[in-house]
């Protein structure tokens, strides 16, 4: 339920951006490479970054590029709501490259949200997103600027980013396995961790209390949850709308 257009932001700039490229990075075989790999970076709108990448892909078949293709691939198809196909590429920039943070945080935060109760393959999904949750924990904290011009005190801040990303992601895994406790302490540390609390991460905290039947706090908790996503606008008007119903279930069960 989170907005995650935070999380395009942060993450896109871990498919080495063209801007900025150190030498020893992959670079361009040719101008029109070149042309091809701009095209994607300020393509318009998710669409046409699509195309762009599945252009390069196709007409470049040696680019050095396949990792940078695939995970933007990945996010203008999260960005359209196709799960689908951003599983699909997401699990192939991760074939490219292991240690991509960025895929790893999209698909430990995305699988489980699209795991229902029922699913035969329940357990299966929510194994693979909490090994991607798990991997982007331990990678994180070494991490590398991606381009040396973003501030020390940026990039740190992106990182507590991430890293609150991993815990409300593994959160989340642990709620559809209904172990509550443990989603409670992912959740907590997502929000001590974090440069900026949201009311998303309060929602699911809440959720996580109310289910162990901790109903003070889980309406003190939801309660902040309201705050933050009237104070956050039309973008969080869903979890105000969750948050809201979860609050009246705490007070009638008072």
């Amino acid at each position: 339920m989170r907005n995650l257009l935070v999380r395009f932001v942060l993450a896109a700039a871990l498919a080495a951006p063209l801007a900025g490229q150190q030498a020893a990075g992959p670079q361009p075989k040719s101008q029109k490479e070149l042309d091809q790999l701009l095209a994607i970076q300020n393509a318009p709108d998710p669409q046409t970054r699509i195309d762009a990448s599945q252009k390069l892909l196709t007409d470049f078949v040696d680019t050095d590029f396949k990792e940078f293709a695939n995970f933007n691939i990945m996010l203008a198809y999260q960005q359209l709501n196709d799960f689908e196909n951003m599983l699909i590429f997401g699990e192939r920039t991760l074939q490219l490259n292991p240690d991509n943070v960025g895929a790893l945080l999209q698909l430990a935060y995305a699988i489980p949200t699209r795991t229902r109760e029922f699913d035969l393959d329940k357990e299966e999904k929510l194994s693979r997103a909490e090994d991607y949750g798990k991997r982007a924990l331990t990678l994180v904290p070494n991490m590398e600027k991606p381009n040396p011009q973003i501030a020390d005190d940026e990039w740190l801040l992106s990182k507590k980013d991430f890293m609150a990303q991993a815990h409300e992601a593994l959160g989340q895994i642990e709620l559809k396995r209904e172990n509550f406790p443990q989603a409670e302490e992912h959740f907590r540390e997502a929000l001590n961790v974090t440069p900026q609390q949201n009311s998303s991460t309060f929602y699911h905290l809440a959720n996580a209390l109310e289910k162990q039947g901790k109903k003070d706090e889980a309406l003190t908790t939801v309660n902040k949850s309201i705050e933050l996503a009237t104070a956050e606008g039309a973008g969080s008007s869903h979890v105000l709308n969750a948050a809201n119903e979860l609050k009246a279930k705490l007070e009638q069960g008072s």
